[in-house]
This record gives structure tokens, C-alpha cells and sequence, in this order.
């Protein structure tokens, strides 16, 4: 069974990539997490059982031909699969707190592709890739214009193939930096790590629903 399935093994789709989205949006935003509020389903409800799996890039090579063969055994998955977090940060750019959206479904099929936006009050920034390794976008004047990346980021985004790769290229490279005792750019730690953990443990916990079925009733009567 695909280890993501199980939340002992710290699967789900909010342990998966809303850390990271997480990180960006602080990273550009400001890091003063003030509020957060969100619903997770768990659409999935079971997985088939492969074994072999040790590189997490090649886990696809591992998803059986076909899902109705009888010889396939099953998993009870019990982590959730799709999710949507509003969140409230404090920013040094803003007056007031800013509202940042976090939405992915993992059994879903994509329209177009995964990106992240920053609004403004004179104009919006649009970058292609879940996280952002994508051609950049400016709204101003009322029409999209695209730019290319700023040449020192350009110049440092490693040389592998796949955006996750680069991802982690990254960090270790920058990590491996710290330990020598170089110069480096602020880098997610164990303390962040250990309250994005927090925040997922309140969003999964938490019962943000009001029901608003009685005023239905209501009016019914």
C-alpha cells in the first residue's frame, strides 16, 4: 500500500505540499501566521498494496496496470485527500492582515495548471508550477505581461529535471551551506516544520461548519 495513505506514515495531501505552499506564501508574505480555517475530505478511502517502492520518484512506476484485477489486494486508506485552507497572515507589506487561499484536490484532474498568485493594490503576480518554478506573469495596466525570472533566482534554480527534484536539490544544497558555516537564505527549519504540523493537526481537528439548514426550515414555514 502507498505509504501516503496512512497517516502514521504521515500521508495526505495537507502533509504532501501544503507545508511547502505554506513556506512560500510566509517566505514572500510575512511569517506571522495569525488565523487559519479549513475543510479536508478524505476522497481516496482505499489503496492497493505494491511493494517495492524505496525511490519516491520512480512511485509511479509502481501503480498497477489494472485497478479491477482480482489478484490486487486493498488498503483502508484514512488520510484526506483534498483541501481547502483560508489563512490570515501579518505582512510587513500590508496594513492589514493578508488573506492567502490554499486549495488542491489530489483525485482530481487539473484544467490548467497549478500556480500561486499574489494580489496587490496596483497589480497581481501570476507564476506557473505548484511551486512556482513556472514563467512569471505581471498584471499592471490592465493586461498580463509575462517576464521573465529575475536573473539571480534564474541562476540559482538547480539543473535536474521535475520540479520537485529542484525543490530538494535546493534545500539540500542550501542546508549543506548552513552546516559549513556560509552565508544563506532563510530555509524552512524543524521549528516551522513543527508548527505547520500544529496547524495541520487544528485543520484536520477542526469544525468549521455552521448549519444553516434551520433557516431553510424556516423559511420553508
Amino acid at each position: 500500500m502507498r505509504r501516503n495513505a496512512r497517516s502514521v506514515n504521515g500521508g495526505g495531501r495537507l502533509n504532501n505540499n501544503f507545508t511547502h505552499t505554506l513556506s512560500i506564501v510566509t517566505a514572500v508574505v510575512g511569517d506571522t501566521i495569525l488565523k487559519v480555517s479549513g475543510e479536508v475530505r478524505d476522497d481516496l478511502r482505499r489503496a492497493p498494496i505494491v511493494q517495492g517502492v524505496h525511490n519516491f520518484a520512480t512511485r509511479r512506476n509502481f501503480i498497477p496496470e489494472d485497478l479491477n484485477d482480482p489478484a490486487i489486494e486493498w488498503g483502508q486508506s484514512n488520510v484526506k485527500w483534498s483541501y481547502a485552507v483560508l489563512a490570515q497572515l501579518r505582512s510587513p507589506f500590508a496594513e492589514r492582515p493578508v488573506s492567502v487561499l490554499f486549495k488542491d484536490g489530489g483525485l482530481v484532474p487539473r484544467f490548467h495548471e497549478d500556480h500561486i498568485v499574489f494580489y496587490g493594490t496596483e497589480g497581481a503576480i501570476y507564476v506557473k508550477g505548484h511551486y512556482g518554478s513556472g514563467p512569471l506573469y505581471l498584471w499592471k495596466e490592465g493586461a498580463w505581461q509575462e517576464l521573465p525570472p529575475p536573473q539571480d533566482i534564474a541562476a540559482a534554480v538547480p539543473d535536474v529535471d521535475g520540479e520537485t527534484e529542484q525543490c530538494w536539490h535546493t534545500l539540500a544544497r542550501e542546508f549543506v551551506r548552513d552546516i559549513r558555516g556560509e552565508s544563506v537564505e532563510p530555509y524552512p527549519t524543524f521549528r516551522e516544520g513543527s508548527l505547520y504540523q500544529q496547524i495541520i493537526d487544528l485543520i484536520r481537528e477542526g469544525d468549521n461548519w455552521t448549519d444553516v439548514s434551520r433557516l431553510l426550515q424556516e423559511r420553508a414555514a
